[in-house]
């Protein structure tokens, strides 16, 4: 029963509450009376018309899609629902790229970037570009990719924009899932933009295998790629337009409080899921243990958090099947805000990379990108794994029975 009200037209079922609603208005008047007039009917349109918007307003009778949470077995029936407001138009360019140089001119030192390096090629998604275009449909090499950022749930994702040797070329959001945005493709399929799901459409059940991401600073990713190529901010704002969103108390564009309360819902974690393990990880935990080594879905991997960039990355551990342990090696400073200096308590100081070196050689390597740049295993490089950034309201919705590294010992309020 259930599953059916869940699946029947929005329009049937908000008509089956008025028609409830309106008729035990009549009930009641009747009992009360032995008699139903005139007025008694108008009362109880007026009700049933009132109960309805005020479940319409609620989401109560939003088109509900089928969705299979990750590393769960059960099909539940999710509202997806409209955005509110006036709809947000990107630029009406295609976006250009420049290089390290230009892109000097365009952002600055701890301007956020979304950085992908796949097929030897690296490439840079500043924030305040990828925000208001919200896809990129790329091409690494002869992969295609879709490069994607959700600002209302802080998600940096991307894909294998291919499907059953289909190439998928994603479009910007109309709706969303738990306030994740659900981006169409060219057939009317619908994919999640939070796991890379299609709910909708000929692929409904298929999941985008994800490519690794790193949201990151512009100074820390130029140092670790310095030849990069950079989406170009022209066309669009300079900034990130959604700052006072990141900073206010609002659980997405339609409010979503986590049901989980080991964290607030604007808590940033990274979550992995590795062999249907899934577990996230704190960002305001890792400042305090910013190297952190453990073994999930029987994979050895090291989870880093560089202080000076706010950067969270997770890397395998083993390299040319030998398991590394690791250590710091330089310091890993706290991050000093613009807030801070701008108060008399110092300069900015510029970006430095931290450092750490595996016990077993004694070899250096840097913690952002996962290259070993000196000692007997230069060269190498640690596999990055795909980390996921999200909210906490987000995360705890899509993975409800996931670990957390630093949860506190009381819960949120």
């Amino acid at each position: 029963m259930k599953i059916y009200w869940n699946t029947l037209n929005p329009r049937l079922r908000a008509l089956s509450v008025f028609l409830v609603a309106f008729v035990a208005i009549q009930i009641v008047f009747f009992a009360v009376d032995g008699s139903i007039k005139q007025i008694d009917v108008l009362f109880g349109i007026y009700i049933g018309g009132f109960v309805t918007y005020f479940l319409a307003r609620w989401g109560f009778f939003a088109i509900r899609l089928p969705i299979v949470l990750p590393n769960q077995e059960i099909t539940t029936y999710e509202k997806i629902r409209k955005n509110s407001g006036k709809r947000r138009h990107g630029p009406s360019e295609p976006a250009e790229f420049i290089d390290r140089e230009e892109a000097d001119d365009e952002l600055l030192p701890d301007d956020r970037v979304i950085g992908v390096y796949l097929n030897g090629e690296a490439a840079a998604y500043p924030l305040a570009a990828l925000g208001v275009r919200e896809v990129s449909n790329e091409e690494y090499g002869e992969t295609p990719i879709v490069v994607t950022w959700s600002p209302v749930t802080y998600s940096a994702r991307a894909f294998m924009a291919k499907i059953d040797n289909r190439v998928l070329n994603l479009n910007r959001h109309t709706h969303t899932l738990f306030n994740s945005p659900t981006m169409p493709d060219e057939s009317g399929s619908i994919i999640v933009q939070f796991i890379g799901q299609a709910v909708a459409g000929d692929l409904a059940g298929w999941t985008l295998k994800q490519i690794p991401t790193l949201t990151t600073t512009w100074a820390a990713w130029k140092e670790a790629h310095p030849d990069t190529e950079v989406m170009s901010t022209e066309g669009g704002p300079e900034s990130d337009i959604f700052e006072r969103y990141y900073a206010n108390e609002r659980n997405g564009v339609h409010s979503l409080n986590p049901t989980d309360k080991r964290l607030h819902g604007k808590d940033v974690v990274l979550g992995l899921d590795i062999n249907g393990n899934a577990k996230a990880y704190s960002y305001t935990a890792l400042i305090d243990q910013p190297l952190l080594e453990e073994d999930l879905g029987k994979q050895p991997i090291i989870v880093l958090h560089e202080r000076s960039s706010a950067t969270a990355v997770a890397f395998s551990r083993t390299v040319n099947g030998i398991t590394l342990n690791f250590k710091g090696k330089s310091k890993n400073p706290q991050r000093r805000s613009a807030e801070a200096t701008a108060s008399g308590e110092g300069e900015l100081p510029d970006y430095e990379p931290w450092l750490i070196e595996d016990t077993r050689t004694g070899s250096t390597w840097r913690a952002i990108s996962g290259e070993c740049i000196d000692g007997e295993l230069k060269g190498s490089q640690l596999e990055m794994l795909p980390g996921m950034t999200g909210f906490w309201y987000a995360w705890s919705r899509f993975y409800p029975t996931a670990d957390l590294f630093g949860a506190p010992t009381q819960p949120a309020e």
